[in-house]
């Protein structure tokens, strides 16, 4: 059995996550961690980052690095997306981040975020029979990746990330704005799943990431043996007018929601709302699995004990841990 270990450097939250390979190729998580470094705060804002932000996110990593050192992991893979990719001084993070800790990071674009986590949710569900839509809402972009028997047959990556929304309803017109860009990239989505599909009806709709996993704690409708989740629309509409009534104080002392979950959820209820609107979907499917995990699935395909990684990984920085 070897241990492995994979991080993402999200545009809200860091996330790192540990696992054991299986004799039948599968990786079991064993542990998770989670820090609050909002990287894309300063990046949509300002464009770069701060040198206080470059040393939270080391100091994360710092942190990150200890539990992969007892974990006695023999590989690890970091990514980092929207917010590095946009930042002007992104790989003078990366060099820090490398410099400090002896961790490569590897800034992925929005492509190769959905072929991660599609490999994440194709380990979790059967999605092998019929056409299915995953949706994976981060605090930068927002990744799309229509799947037909099991199989990834186009992506999209838009800038509709929650925390970029953030900066968008802060200024003039801001819940204009907002909407406005909602109902632009929803009318493009539904122009391309047809073009993909001929239809938008799509038989399966999934989400992932911590807000889509929010909104379905929020709505009540946890269920299955795998710890799967589902979301009927309506209740997540219902969802949406309680956050909205609430502001963001509200869902802090109400809902318990924490300071970097309770300002973006509502964006990203909305979000989620609309893409279900636009290709009929009337039930979210949430595996609780998202780009960490898939980037451990794709490591524990390219690692063996004793070999090198294996020829093929095109994509990814890896290090030894």
């Amino acid at each position: 059995m070897t241990t492995l270990a994979a991080i993402d450097v999200g545009s809200n939250a860091m996330r790192m996550a540990i696992g054991k390979t299986r004799k039948n190729g599968r990786v079991k998580v064993v542990e998770t961690a989670r820090e609050p470094v909002r990287l894309g705060w300063d990046a949509f804002s300002r464009g770069r980052f701060s040198p206080e932000i470059i040393d939270r996110t080391v100091e994360a990593f710092h942190r990150f690095g200890e539990s992969i050192r007892e974990s006695g992991a023999q590989q690890t893979a970091a990514v980092a997306t929207s917010a590095v990719r946009e930042a002007r001084n992104g790989l003078e993070l990366t060099h820090r981040v490398r410099q400090d800790t002896g961790i490569d990071v590897s800034v992925i674009t929005g492509v190769e975020e959905a072929r991660l986590v599609h490999l994440a949710v194709s380990k979790k569900l059967d999605i092998s029979k019929g056409d299915a839509i995953l949706v994976d809402i981060g605090g930068g972009s927002v990744e799309l990746a229509i799947t037909s028997g099991g199989v990834m047959v186009d992506s999209r990556s838009y800038d509709l990330g929650t925390v970029r929304m953030l900066h968008v309803l802060s200024g003039d017109d801001g819940t204009g704005r907002f909407a406005r860009l909602v109902e632009d990239v929803a009318s493009e989505i539904r122009d391309w799943v047809s073009g993909v599909l001929g239809h938008h009806l799509v038989g399966v709709f999934i989400g992932t990431g911590g807000n889509v996993e929010t909104i379905g704690d929020l709505s009540g409708r946890r269920a299955g043996k795998m710890a799967t989740s589902y979301a009927y629309l309506g209740d997540i509409d219902r969802t949406r007018l309680e956050l909205e009534a609430l502001g963001f104080e509200g869902r802090r002392s109400e809902l318990g929601l924490k300071r970097d979950r309770a300002d973006v959820i509502y964006p990203a209820t909305v979000v989620l709302q609309s893409l279900m609107n636009v290709v009929w979907a009337t039930t979210l499917t949430i595996p609780r699995v998202g780009l960490r995990e898939g980037v451990l699935v794709d490591l524990a395909m390219r690692w063996r004990p004793g070999r090198r990684l294996r020829k093929q990984a095109r994509r990814g920085v890896v290090a030894a841990a």
